[in-house]
């Protein structure tokens, strides 16, 4: 049976990589002893994936992990049983089976389904007596334009096409922005790129200093409207 977890990943932990991320989710479900299917062959390794990396750095609050059981079990105890082993800064919040009837279209894996994502981003300014109006003049523009780099090389882009919500508010000489981005393989705006162009268009960023993001949830198209996830089903 097939499993859609989702999980945190804690600030104390968002400069750990993704491929460590991974491993240490892969101890802790042997650690559970969760029926995990291996896949066949000479190198066999458990039946899972993420459904899409965080960049070193970012931290999480809804987070995505497909794995695939031999045996059903009931989601409440899967969640129990790996939070009573998670290591510090992972915490497991929910299970969703994803049964298949044959006949039926298959659910696809996480990572070929995301479509969106939000995020709230605190950027750092040495002044922020004129940031409300200059955010409010960006968002009357048309277009963002930036430079954006592809497979194919570099282009300029209209970002605010992938920009789905966005709301902002000044706090502590901090721009904070709560936004629902397009993220996945059809359309992806980095929050990098994001805040780059941002950062660019108004007065007073603090460049060199750490910009604080969280990824708070990822979403799909469900009838022509970006839902989370965990809805899949």
């Amino acid at each position: 049976m097939r499993y859609l977890v989702k999980f945190t990943k804690e600030e104390n932990i968002k400069f750990i990589s993704h491929l460590d991320v991974l491993k240490t989710i892969q101890k802790n479900i042997r650690r559970a002893e969760l029926p995990i299917e291996y896949s066949q062959g000479f190198n066999p390794h458990m039946t899972t994936s993420i459904a899409q990396p965080l960049s070193v750095g970012v931290y999480s609050s809804g987070e995505y992990l497909d794995m695939v059981l031999v045996d059903e079990m009931n989601e409440d105890e899967i969640i129990a049983r790996l939070n009573a082993t998670a290591p510090g800064g992972i915490k497991y919040i929910s299970a969703l089976a994803i049964p298949y009837k044959e006949g039926e279209k298959k659910v696809p894996q996480a990572m070929a389904m995301i479509d969106g994502a939000r995020y709230t981003i605190k950027v750092k300014y040495s002044d922020v007596s004129s940031l409300e109006e200059e955010i409010k003049k960006i968002l009357q523009k048309d277009e963002w334009n930036i430079i954006k780099k592809t497979k194919k090389g570099e282009k300029e882009t209209n970002i605010k096409a992938m920009i789905k919500e966005f709301k902002f508010w000044v706090k502590d000489n901090s721009l904070v922005m709560n936004t629902l981005i397009s993220t996945g393989s059809r359309e992806h705006l980095s929050a990098d790129l994001l805040v780059k162009y941002i950062q660019e268009n108004t007065s007073n960023a603090i460049t060199d200093s750490f910009v604080d993001v969280k990824r708070e949830e990822m979403y799909f198209y469900k009838n022509d409207k970006l839902v989370p996830l965990y809805k899949c089903v």
